[in-house]
């Protein structure tokens, strides 16, 4: 069926817009941002995929708010055909309003308690990761493309009756955009069987990490003991040129700190280099606690079936919760029960020279890491 991107000069096959390239039900194309006050009040995490080959649009608009130490979630699912046009479900929306520049993102009043209305506007031109490509025992793992941007939020965010006003010089942002082919939390649970081993984990520690710099936006992928991506795949793009201008990192020294009772990191030291050979220290610390990732239907146990992200659900579907996250190694309900969850990652604040900006760590050790004690 036509849509309006049938309508420009960009078709990269024979179809219409509303197929893909391949059969693969995992194939997703996706927008995640995370905007956060930088006195650490208030957090917003939204994110809004679309599945193609299994006729699926979901996404999440959460909030945690640090003055009741609270995570307040929505997720939402619904048939993508015909409306496909349409990049919202429920009470929850997405508009681009200039690429790669300024986005809005809205969630209308709901159950849980949690509203918002918030446009992200880029700080920094977006950062083309390499592409993801693996296979395991001849099987196609993974085969994806993002790229990621550092920006600042404005709007308002109302929760559990309190209302946060968000500037652009009070409030931070980071987003990325991501498509293809992964192994997990895109379109549903992988092919298992007792004869195949499980899609592979990343193993020893991983570390994703973008932030605003003084002069330079970085981000920074370390995977040290993993197999599912590059050991060291990172750079950082001058701002303060004519134009700017994008280096390499070529080492990563890092002293790490973490929760207590968990592998996620809290806070760290790092000395990066970049490929003219030009060393920067930066140490970063939690704007406030981490939220927990699986609220926002990350993950294996993401939404109430526990199937995540990219899994028809029919034509609307909305659920959500209120959670407790004041302990930043517990995740319980209200009524105090433990969940079977993890904290995950959220913004950070990141030193410099005397410099301090804001910036999102996503990382831990997820596998066997001697250095930091864990086996």
């Amino acid at each position: 069926m036509l849509s309006a991107l049938d309508d420009t000069l960009h078709h990269q096959t024979p179809s219409t817009f509303d197929h893909v390239g391949t059969s693969d039900h995992r194939f997703y194309d996706r927008y995640w941002f995370s905007l956060f006050a930088e006195n650490g009040e208030v957090m917003v995490v939204a994110t809004m995929g679309v599945y193609k080959n299994s006729n699926v649009l979901d996404g999440a608009g959460c909030v945690l708010d640090t003055r009741d130490g609270k995570q307040y979630n929505l997720r939402v699912s619904r048939q993508l055909r015909p409306d496909i046009d349409h990049i919202g479900a429920g009470p929850l929306h997405f508009e681009l309003l200039e690429p790669l520049v300024r986005h809005r993102i809205v969630l209308e009043e709901n159950e849980f308690g949690h509203a918002f209305d918030l446009e992200f506007e880029a700080s920094a031109p977006p950062h083309e990761e390499s592409h993801y490509f693996h296979r395991r025992d001849g099987r196609l793992v993974q085969d994806y493309s993002r790229f990621d941007q550092t920006g600042h939020a404005s709007g308002w965010v109302s929760v559990a009756g309190r209302r946060y006003e968000a500037t652009k010089t009070t409030w931070s942002s980071v987003r990325d955009h991501s498509w293809g082919l992964r192994y997990q939390h895109a379109g549903g649970f992988e092919p298992v069987t007792s004869e195949e081993p499980a899609p592979p984990a990343m193993g020893g520690l991983f570390n994703w990490m973008l932030w605003r710099g003084r002069d330079y936006a970085c981000w920074l992928l370390l995977n040290e003991g993993g197999e599912m991506w590059h050991p060291l795949d990172s750079s950082l793009i001058l701002l303060s040129g004519e134009k700017p201008r994008e280096l390499r990192l070529t080492s990563v020294e890092h002293d790490l700190q973490f929760y207590a009772g968990t592998r996620r990191i809290k806070t760290g030291t790092y000395l990066i280099t970049d490929e003219e050979g030009r060393k920067r220290e930066i140490r970063i610390s939690p704007v406030r606690e981490p939220y927990a990732y699986v609220g926002p239907g990350y993950g294996y146990g993401g939404f109430a079936d526990g199937k995540g992200h990219g899994v028809y659900r029919g034509q609307l579907h909305t659920e959500g919760e209120i959670w407790d996250v004041s302990d930043p190694g517990v995740v319980r309900d209200l009524d105090g029960k433990e969940l079977p969850f993890t904290m995950g990652e959220g913004p950070i604040r990141v030193e410099e020279d005397g410099f301090l900006t804001y910036g999102h760590l996503a990382g831990g050790v997820m596998g066997p890491y001697p250095r930091y004690g864990f086996s």
